[in-house]
């Protein structure tokens, strides 16, 4: 025990040699084993982040998983002007010298590495992350960003071209999924260099932004490539505590299709809450399904149709309730957002 360096590691061993005597004399079998007491406190474990893992693998997603390093001049173009990047004091290698803030360029690495070995159809997404410095303050936040290009592959073995209307339903698959019915908005984005101007938005909840969706820039790559990038720790501040569920109607839905003749800068959220503020309790959802230009539609006007469903938990309804609120609805709209009904 002399020439042990530490007087710690010496008592340490004195003791544990004093009770291996004391366990060989009295015997081992005769000491009662007890629990010992100690002061515990019931942990939490939020299954949220699970719960959204599980949604997206269910809807035919993979999950990756992606280093949090980036070459300093990508870093610099996926984050916000208020905010600064995280740089390492001593990088590894040019390629990994800051702190990402954004996913994207890390899927986007993701995308290109299948690519080049004619992998076309990818649906991907990753929890992680993201860095900043603002303020001179060193934060993190927790995000979520899916890319997803060529085919998608259905549960029911159908597929479909990808485009902005797969990705923007498989948000509100997730935005539904967390409690946030009604609660959401798509708004046309057009400030933001990655994604295409024509093809973007910004996902806003109770009036606040959480995230982005769009194509990504012909600039970067030429490919049709849509992500999403969705904060988090901003979307779940906003968490019901409980959802609350309503039974499955047992009356019959009845869908009517219109369609409005509009200025080319008008965007379909405005007709749609003009929709809903016109249809009452009846009007159960409204989906945009078509937008079009062209023949018989002036240069600077674009036709937008859409489906609507109404719906009484209590009854059955007639036809003449439906088309009360349906003409109430075209009379409103037309009047209020200065457009016409497309007959055709």
């Amino acid at each position: 025990l002399k020439i042990m360096p530490s007087l710690v590691i010496e008592e340490k061993l004195l003791l544990k040699g004093l009770i291996e005597e004391i366990g060989r004399i009295y015997g081992i079998n005769n000491i009662e084993s007890r629990m010992p007491k100690l002061d515990i406190k019931k942990g939490s474990y939020d299954t949220t982040t699970r719960g959204i893992r599980n949604l997206l693998v269910n809807l035919g997603l993979n999950e990756v998983l992606t280093q949090i390093f980036l070459p300093e001049q990508t870093a610099k173009n996926y984050i916000d002007d208020e905010k600064e990047i995280v740089k390492l004091l001593d990088p590894l290698s040019v390629d990994k010298a800051v702190l990402r803030s954004s996913l994207i360029p890390s899927l986007l690495k993701v995308y290109e590495y299948n690519r080049d070995r004619n992998l076309k159809d990818i649906t991907i997404f990753e929890i992680a992350k993201g860095f900043y410095k603002k303020e001179e303050e060193y934060n993190e936040d927790n995000k979520l960003c899916i890319l997803m290009t060529g085919e998608y592959y259905h549960q029911l073995g159908k597929t479909n071209k990808i485009d902005f209307y797969i990705l923007k339903g498989i948000v509100e698959e997730l935005l539904h999924y967390l409690g946030y019915n009604n609660r959401y908005s798509f708004i046309a984005q057009k400030e933001l260099s990655y994604l295409h101007p024509g093809q973007s938005a910004t996902i806003n909840l109770n009036g606040k932004d959480v995230g982005v969706i769009g194509k990504i820039h012909p600039n970067i790559l030429k490919e049709d490539i849509y992500i999403c990038e969705i904060n988090l720790d901003t979307l779940l501040k906003n968490k019901v505590s409980k959802l609350k569920y309503k039974e499955i109607s047992k009356f019959p839905k009845v869908e009517k299709d219109l369609a409005f003749i509009t200025d080319k800068d008008m965007e379909a959220i405005e007709l749609i809450n003009a929709i809903k503020k016109s249809g009452g309790k009846l009007l159960k959802d409204i989906k945009v399904f078509d937008v079009y230009t062209g023949e018989n539609i002036d240069k600077d006007k674009k036709s937008i149709a859409f489906n609507l469903v109404f719906e009484d938990n209590t009854k059955t309804l007639s036809d003449d309730e439906v088309m009360e609120v349906f003409n109430k609805i075209i009379d409103n709209v037309t009047k209020t957002k200065n457009v016409i009904l497309r007959d055709k």
